[in-house]
Formats: C-alpha cells, sequence, structure tokens
C-alpha cells in the first residue's frame, strides 16, 4: 500500500477548509519536526479547556508527518499518551517530535506538547510501522 499525501489531511492538509491546516516545520539532519497552534473555543472539551484529542491528534501527526518528510512511508501502531496539564482555549502550544529508533520495519518515536512559558501540556511515544 502506498500512502499518497492529497494536501487534504485533517491536521496539516492546506485544501482541507474544515481541518487545522497546521504548517510544520522539519529539521531532516536531526529527524526532529516542529509547529505551533492556538486552539480556539470550537475544540474544547469542557468549558475553556482544549479537547484531549486534539492534542493527542497533534501529537500523532507530528510522529507520523515527521517519518513521510524523512521519506518513510508509516502509519501509528500504536501511541500511548500522557496529559500533564491542561491547554486552555486560546493558549499556543509548541509541539515536536523525534525519531527515536529505527528497525527493518517500524519506527519509534516520540513527541511533547509545551505552552511558550515551559507549562508541560503532554508527551507521547509511538510505533510507526513502515507501509
Amino acid at each position: 500500500m502506498k500512502l499518497i499525501a492529497d494536501n487534504k489531511c485533517f491536521v496539516c492538509g492546506r485544501e482541507n477548509p474544515s481541518g487545522l491546516q497546521i504548517p510544520f516545520k522539519v529539521d531532516k539532519e536531526n529527524k526532529t519536526i516542529t509547529c505551533e497552534f492556538t486552539p480556539g473555543p470550537e475544540y474544547q472539551g469542557f468549558k475553556g479547556i482544549t479537547h484531549g484529542g486534539i492534542i493527542a491528534t497533534l501529537l500523532d501527526e507530528a510522529m507520523v508527518r515527521l517519518a513521510f518528510d524523512l521519506g518513510i512511508y508509516a502509519v501509528t501502531a500504536s501511541i500511548e499518551v500522557r496529559y500533564i496539564n491542561p491547554l486552555m482555549s486560546g493558549e499556543k502550544v509548541h509541539v515536536s517530535a523525534s525519531i527515536t529508533k529505527e528497525a527493518k520495519k517500524l519506527l519509534e518515536a516520540k513527541a511533547e506538547a509545551h505552552t511558550p512559558d515551559g507549562k508541560r501540556v503532554a508527551k507521547a511515544e509511538a510505533k510507526l510501522i513502515k507501509m
């Protein structure tokens, strides 16, 4: 199966009017990726707090997008997210991810989210299966 980017990804697709349209910055040499996002109230769970699913989506996308941008076609096999502090609506979050291990059929990656003032929001570890 070949994975095809068509610019309609929910997180990064520029042609998805319902998506987040987040631009990512990749450092191929260091195998890292970063982005920033400021969630509005439309992404909340409880009043004023960004839904955990949105945060997990950002972390997951950063890891898979990094693999893709490095020329590795992979999808998430498993992900473990740990929430540390709430992300408030309107509060900017910085997401970063890196590849920590590469094997023949599997990648391991980690990602984290924090606010500009250093408050840790969440972290994740994932296993990605190469396609």
